[in-house]
């Protein structure tokens, strides 16, 4: 199950955060009077072990006049002004002068008591002015925000190893590795609707889907962010989300207040973020004495569920995840992997391996390809699960990202030159073909069971 989030930049009453039923709370770190939230009222509101994650919110990409550090920015880092949000600026945050603000922005929040940092406005690096004054131009401002957001990552986990990193869009910034590899969620606004309420272009969520893939694929939660308030349109997001295995969180795009419009009949924080999962649960045992005095006593088991790696060896090995979201990796040998509950990630490495997910959404990943490299999935679900293929490897596949429909085919032997991933139902094997109908012949990846209903979507690059 998606993990579901909260998102509050006004109106912000510590005891209310504290008792909302979600399990990622992004909030300002400043109360409407401009007064920072002290260590007590962060750990109130679920800062620390035992609770939901607590974020601390930062616009990256913009330099907001209300805020302390405002005036100490150079007139000539500023940029145009937000036309949506007057007092925001534009940033040039590839400078040294914003990443001493944002360093030091990051201390305050680490000092406060906060689970992580919640960046906004990554997208700048999207902007004409960015793009027109970074060095570098458009590639250039693109790495320079990747840059900064691994820089302050670094630096958060130095101080605090279990601090998390999320952030607000900018999917498209995934494909870069020193960005993708520093994160641990995201927020995607407007996945579903656009600000005014109009429902997006089916094409717009797929696009953006096929990015966010990648999060969800490596195990790493998303959560859209849905400026509605129509009883049926927050039912259709509710519909949307579950399709996609998303989060979700539906409020007033002034985000003024905890918004309650979403919540699910029986919705609880479900996660301690500390990375172990708490769950206690009561047994009676009864005893009768001689004297046929009945008696009862209590007793409460703690189960600790964590998240896995396993490695194996050179050897043939038998590594089992059990209900958290585990990663099982085979290296060499004919391994057996079993990812069982939970969202896994299941790389075999080389040898002739046999996979199963469980339950869950799981990733079965390829860095290899040819008969000695060939794996057995057991249990693949169609539209939940993906096979995951290397870029460095597969490097005619495509892009970065889903699959194209224009590489995938069903069928024994390709039938064009843009077929990349050819599927047998048949016989259930997989292959990759570097020119599809060209001189090259195809190469074995995997096999699912014959029959399994996979499209291009079921493919995702890495």
């Amino acid at each position: 199950m998606a993990r579901t989030g909260m998102y509050v930049l006004q109106g912000i009453v510590p005891s209310e955060i504290a008792v909302a039923p979600f399990d990622v709370k992004v909030i300002d770190i400043y109360n409407d009077d401009g007064v920072a939230f002290t260590p007590t009222q962060v750990a109130q509101m679920g800062g620390g072990p035992g609770s939901a994650l607590l974020l601390g919110y930062f616009s990256i990409g913009e330099a907001e006049v209300y805020r302390d550090y405002f005036n100490t920015i150079p007139k000539s880092a500023l940029g145009p002004e937000n036309p949506q949000w007057a007092g925001n600026y534009q940033v040039a945050y590839w400078t040294a002068e914003w990443r001493t603000v944002a360093t030091a922005y990051i201390d305050r929040i680490i000092a406060a008591g906060y689970d992580g940092v919640y960046f906004d406005v990554v997208d700048e690096y999207q902007q004409k002015w960015a793009q027109t004054y970074c060095p570098g131009g458009a590639a250039g401002a693109e790495q320079a925000m990747a840059d900064l957001v691994a820089y302050l990552a670094d630096y958060a986990h130095a101080k605090n190893p279990a601090f998390k990193i999320w952030a607000n869009n900018a999917e498209e910034l995934l494909t870069n590795q020193t960005y993708f590899s520093h994160l641990d969620g995201m927020f995607k606004e407007n996945l579903f609707y656009t600000d005014s309420g109009s429902k997006q272009p089916s094409s717009e969520t797929q696009y953006s889907m096929s990015l966010l893939q990648m999060m969800l694929a490596a195990g790493k939660d998303v959560i859209a962010i849905e400026y509605v308030s129509d009883s049926a349109k927050i039912a259709d997001v509710e519909t949307q989300a579950a399709h996609y295995n998303v989060g979700y969180y539906t409020a007033d795009i002034n985000l003024d207040g905890i918004s309650y419009t979403g919540v699910l009949p029986g919705q609880y924080i479900h996660e301690d973020w500390s990375g172990l999962t708490t769950t206690t649960t009561t047994t009676s045992t009864s005893t009768t004495s001689t004297s046929t005095t009945t008696s009862t006593t209590t007793t409460s088991t703690t189960t600790l569920v964590t998240d896995l790696t396993l490695t194996g060896t050179s050897s043939s090995d038998n590594l089992a995840g059990k209900s958290g979201n585990d990663k099982l990796y085979g290296k060499a040998g004919a391994d057996v992997l079993s990812g069982n509950g939970g969202n896994d990630w299941l790389e075999g490495g080389n040898g002739n391996d046999k996979l199963a997910g469980g339950a869950g959404a799981d990733s079965f990943v390829f860095r290899a390809y040819g008969n000695k490299h060939r794996d057995a999935i057991a249990d693949y679900q169609a539209g939940t699960d993906h096979i995951v293929l290397d870029h460095a490897v597969f490097t005619a596949a495509g892009a970065i990202g889903t699959l194209s429909d224009a590489g995938f085919w069903i069928g024994s032997a390709a039938h064009d030159a843009s077929d990349r991933i050819i599927y047998n139902a048949s016989t259930g094997l997989i292959s990759y073909d570097a020119d599809g109908t060209g001189r090259l012949s195809a190469v074995a990846i995997a096999t699912v069971a014959p029959g399994t209903l996979l499209t291009h979507a079921d493919f995702l690059i890495i």
